[in-house]
């Protein structure tokens, strides 16, 4: 299977466990918990704080953004999420307000 390249920045709390954006290789097809698995061995860091601890799967209060869409996780709403080559994927904390 062919491997693409994206780009995953970070925003908010996650910014401050690494740096701005990091560049992570996936297989053509792959889903969230494909790129939250290569987020836990590209960045150890996230591990525990964002990720939930040798799992791929992330902690609540946290949200990909892609293509303009917001994807939580434990949405399994990516059945139709596309990624491709060089695409950027945002890591950012969920709002929280009241």
């Amino acid at each position: 299977m062919a491997m693409i390249r994206c780009n995953v920045e970070f925003f908010g709390v996650p910014i401050k466990l690494t740096e701005m954006k990091v560049e992570i290789e996936l297989e053509e097809g792959a889903k969230l918990r494909d790129v939250i698995r290569a987020l836990r061995r590209k960045v150890p860091a996230v591990e525990g704080s964002i990720i939930v601890a040798g799992e791929d799967r992330m902690i609540d209060g946290y949200t990909f953004n892609i293509h303009g869409h917001f994807y939580t996780e434990n949405d399994n709403n990516d059945e139709n999420l596309l990624l491709r080559e060089g695409d950027r994927i945002a890591l950012l904390t969920i709002p929280i307000g009241g």
